[in-house]
């Protein structure tokens, strides 16, 4: 019975230590390849980006030789503005992960955490500007729909001077919460008698500030889901009109009975449609994956505060991070194919310089 009973012990011992050999080697594989994806996925968010600064910068120049006569163009500015400030926040976080930002805040007598200084000056400005876009994108895709559905009225509706209200509401709207929640950010002098010198502290408070929660629930939930709803709703409409045009062109198609001056207005209106009806699309594609990882939040807290669903989270969040970046990146591919004056102008800016 003992020989047994300790035959039986040194064998579940070796179980157990091949068990733990396999189970070790399998995590080790596991986080070698989270590593290196971490690594594409940052590399290809900072190419998109210094992409995106590009091509938002050069949308912003098109329009304006274009010109306002047409309210989606002041639209498609705004936009781009709100793109590039979000693309433009990327490129800082990228910086502030590099030496370079550690000598800077030296020289300057900055003491702060760096994960906290690069939040105030990287990530929330990214966050604001992201959320900023859907506002825009969801008032051009409203726009739009108004265009198609009253053509008639629509220039009464949406005059140059309403359209320039509403998108300067939707920056305050978008910038302002995070502003407020600035003022929870507390900064102090203080006398460091090792070097001698007096030296510059920020101190970030935690995410359980009023303020914080508060611009947390809008930039998470309330502007998310506006956004969603309106454009899904709006592009949903203007696909239906779409195709209800096609249809009475092919139906007559053979016996022509509108002038060439309303086959090119109709021609030209449904080109800037199906331009929103892509924005809009590769809106949702790219926000689809916030929106489900926010319900992940929510509904399984774990997801995010277990150690073991760590890596997972964090790659998760880079790839939102990415997709992010694909939205406020690609609209200069989508104006060149679809517009041509935006074409002719790009064209024109470019041989120029």
């Amino acid at each position: 019975m003992k020989i047994g009973n300790i035959s039986d012990t040194i064998m579940m011992k070796t179980t157990n230590f091949n068990m733990s050999s396999s189970q070790m080697y399998t995590e080790l594989m596991a986080l070698d390849i989270f590593l290196n994806l971490r690594q594409i996925i940052f590399w290809s968010i900072l190419s998109i980006s210094i992409f995106g600064v590009i091509g938002n910068m050069l949308i912003i120049l098109v329009y304006i030789r274009l010109g306002f006569s047409e309210t989606i163009h002041a639209s498609y500015v705004a936009l781009a503005v709100s793109d590039l400030l979000s693309v433009l926040s990327v490129n800082w976080i990228a910086i502030c992960n590099t030496p370079l930002i550690n000598l800077l805040l030296n020289r300057l007598s900055i003491v702060t955490n760096l994960s906290q200084f690069i939040q105030i000056t990287g990530a929330r400005p990214h966050l604001v500007f992201s959320k900023t876009t859907a506002l825009i994108t969801a008032w051009i895709s409203m726009e739009r729909c108004l265009c198609v559905v009253f053509p008639m009225k629509v220039k009464l509706i949406i005059t140059r001077t309403v359209n320039t209200v509403v998108l300067v509401m939707i920056f305050i709207i978008g910038c302002g919460p995070s502003m407020i929640s600035y003022i929870a950010v507390r900064s102090e002098l203080r006398e460091d008698p090792l070097k001698n010198q007096t030296r510059l502290f920020f101190f970030v408070s935690g995410n359980d500030h009023p303020l914080n929660v508060s611009a947390y629930f809008l930039y998470y939930v309330a502007f998310p889901v506006f956004s969603w709803v309106v454009v899904i709703v709006n592009t949903t409409v203007l696909i239906i009109k779409l195709k209800q045009s096609a249809n009475w062109r092919k139906q007559h198609l053979k016996f022509p009975t509108t002038s060439a001056t309303q086959s090119t207005t109709s021609g030209r209106t449904n080109r800037v449609t199906k331009t929103v009806v892509i924005v809009a699309s590769i809106f949702i594609a790219c926000s689809l994956p916030f929106s489900l990882t926010f319900s992940a939040w929510t509904f399984l807290p774990e997801f995010y505060r277990k150690a073991k669903f760590r890596d997972l989270f964090l790659l998760n969040s880079s790839l939102v991070f990415l997709l992010s970046e694909v939205n406020s990146s690609v609209n200069i591919i989508v104006f060149t194919i679809m517009g041509a004056r935006f074409r002719s102008a790009l064209q024109h800016i470019m041989c120029r310089k």
